[in-house]
Parts: C-alpha cells; structure tokens; sequence
C-alpha cells in the first residue's frame, strides 16, 4: 500500500479552482520534487495533504487513513511533518523550546523525553550546540534547520518542504539542502516543492510538473526534468536556463 494516495483531489477558493482533480501515489521512502511555474497549484497541493486547507473533492489518505473519515484529519496530521518557506519559529522561546513544545502538547510526551529527542534532532541537523540560543540570535539557515528539526520531533512517516530554501540568501541555501539530502539518504519519505533543480535532479526518485492545478509530468528525474517530452514542460525548463 502507498504512504499516500490521492485521487481526483479537488480544492477551490471561492469560484477559483486551484487542485483540479489530482491523482498521485507515493511510496514509502520515496522523494517527490514538485515543480512548475508560480501559482500551478504547488504550495497548495501539500497544504491540502497536511489538512492546512480542506479539500472540495476526492480524497486524501495517508497511511492507511482516509481524511473523509470522521478521525482523519487529526490522525493523519501526526503522521505528516511540514517546513515552510517562512521559519515559523516561536521567537520568545529557545531553540530547545521550540523544538520540545509540541511534543510535550500533541505527543503527550514528558520533559526529559520530549528533550532528549529535541536534542538527538538538533545534533542531526548539526546544531546541538544552539540548545538555548533564540531564534533571533540564529541565520536564516539554521532556523531553517531547527524547523526541521522540530518537524522531525514529531515522528512524522512522511516530511512536506514547501520552498524551504526561497527566503534564504544563497550562501545558506546549501546547509538546508544538505539537511534534506541527509533525510532523503536515511530513507524518509519526502514531498519537496523546490526550484533547485539540482536538488531535484540529483536527490528525487520522481519530478511531478504542474500547471494550473494538475499534475502534467511525473516521471524520472531524467524523464522530467532533463529530457521532458511534453510541450509546457520543455518551456519551463527552456525558461530556467534563459535565467
């Protein structure tokens, strides 16, 4: 069984449809780049799989849970871990805080163990020394990685990057990417919104391309991005190397 499954996923804002009937899987382990132009639907679609926004059609299931089912909203949240392309990160607490806080509130988990993962996590993404430094007293890329870090606090079975790399300056986009790479190789099972197609290329196992709500490719990192064979996709990728 797939860790994820969408069929015919359907998402409106008033009279603008946004998702248009998408139909994907991924399995476990797998790591999905998403792709396409500015307003194809990208943020949204991992919005709409972490529960941020209620879908108008289809269903969304996630790890054997249906979110049309009475508890699947809030199951499958505990199984879906999400880093923003903003750091999110509570500036009145430390860096251990936010990464304990809501391990303590949605895990039920006690201080020490709530901590001694925070700290497991942060040592994972190379920061255990920042403990109980504030996010202000951070760069962008290591609040970056402690956002991950807290993400990863809550034992997701599967990771969603929504541009987790745009609102840094490009001198600390590789310490991010490298994080995320490190995820990919220990196997986590990741769904990356990026236009670092270097990343793309070299980490994915699948690209998807979209384009006003649907998916139009999804194939091979090969297939997609370095020899696509439909029209809109050649555009995009035309257009990347113009820059």
């Amino acid at each position: 069984m797939p860790l994820l499954t969408m069929t015919n996923v359907q998402k409106r804002f008033g009279s603008l449809s946004v998702l248009n009937g998408i139909d994907m899987s991924v399995e476990v382990g797998q790591v999905v780049a998403i792709i396409g132009p500015s307003g194809s639907g990208k943020s949204t679609l991992l919005r709409v799989i972490n529960g941020l926004e209620p879908i108008q059609g289809g269903d969304i299931v996630v790890d054997g849970i249906s979110m049309a089912s009475g508890r699947g909203l809030h199951e499958i949240r505990k199984h879906v871990g999400m880093v923003f392309q903003q750091f999110n990160l509570f500036s009145h607490l430390t860096v251990g805080g936010n990464v304990m806080l809501a391990q303590k509130l949605v895990l039920g988990r006690g201080k020490a163990d709530a901590e001694k993962r925070g700290r497991e996590l942060l040592a994972k993404v190379g920061l255990e020394e920042k403990w109980d430094a504030y996010p202000s007293q951070l760069s962008g890329g290591q609040q970056q990685r402690v956002a991950i870090a807290r993400a990863l606090a809550m034992d997701p079975r599967i990771m969603l990057f929504d541009e987790a790399t745009s609102a840094l300056d490009p001198e600390l986009v590789g310490e991010v990417l490298g994080v995320m790479r490190s995820l990919a190789n220990s196997g986590m099972t990741m769904l990356v919104v990026t236009h670092e197609m270097n990343f793309a290329r070299e980490v994915a196992d699948r690209v998807l391309f979209m384009d006003q709500g649907r998916i139009l490719a999804d194939g091979t990192p090969d297939e997609v991005v370095a020899q696509p064979k439909d029209a809109r996709v050649q555009q995009f990728m035309r257009r990347l190397t113009e820059r």
